[in-house]
């Protein structure tokens, strides 16, 4: 420093240089709180792309079950939870970064940083608008096709078996009223030569007994 400065300029000189190497020393060594802002951004990262993949592998999945659209909304739901948490870690990476760098602006003996003097707004909410997948509503609609056509199908059958057995009921009915009406004719007759035999029995015995009291010549 050249001698000839006065001891104000000299002391003010002085405290910028230390303000500088303090800065310096900042700026060029590992930062805990860079490092954790680093970790937060690299852990957001990985959650949103985690979330995305789910829900990629998860939609193909939804095509096999009954309730396609709802499987589907449900997964784009736990997506859209993961990726709230991912922007809260951002903005939590955001906020570490900005008061580490007011830190070292004072410590550096600075009124200003580059860097914002608010926190940083987290990124806007991704909002997903769920609308009915054309893909799923078509299965939907061929499967709801599918039960009905089965339901008709039952119902037909079932009026086949119920018009079978109804049928087999009227033969058995109408075999057992053939047998009954046989069975009826046949006691009518034996009951007919029952009676015959009896009249002739009958018959003969007058006559017998006609000839007993008939008197002699």
């Amino acid at each position: 420093m050249p001698p000839h400065l006065p001891p104000l300029l000299l002391a003010l000189a002085l405290a910028l240089a230390c303000g500088s190497a303090i800065a310096a020393d900042t700026a060029t060594g590992p930062n805990p709180e860079f490092e954790r802002a680093a970790r937060l951004r690299d852990e957001a990262k990985t959650l949103r792309q985690k979330a995305n993949e789910t829900l990629a592998a998860e939609t193909p999945k939804c095509y096999e079950r009954f309730q396609v659209n709802r499987c589907i909304n449900q997964a784009k739901e736990a997506q859209l939870e993961a990726l709230k948490k991912a922007r809260g870690l951002e903005a939590e990476a955001s906020r570490t970064e900005l008061a580490e760098k007011r830190r070292m602006a004072v410590e550096a003996g600075r009124t200003s940083t580059d860097a914002p003097t608010v926190p940083a707004e987290p990124a806007a909410a991704e909002s997903f608008e769920i609308h009915p997948d054309p893909m799923a509503e078509s299965t939907r609609r061929q499967r709801e096709a599918d039960a009905i056509r089965a339901q008709e199908q039952q119902k037909a059958e079932r009026r086949q078996k119920d018009a079978q057995k109804a049928k087999e009921r009227a033969q058995v009915e109408a075999e057992a009223k053939t047998r009954a009406e046989a069975a009826a004719r046949d006691r009518a007759r034996y009951e007919e030569r029952i009676r015959k035999r009896e009249a002739d029995k009958a018959e003969d015995a007058a006559q017998d007994a006609s000839k007993a009291v008939k008197p002699a010549n």
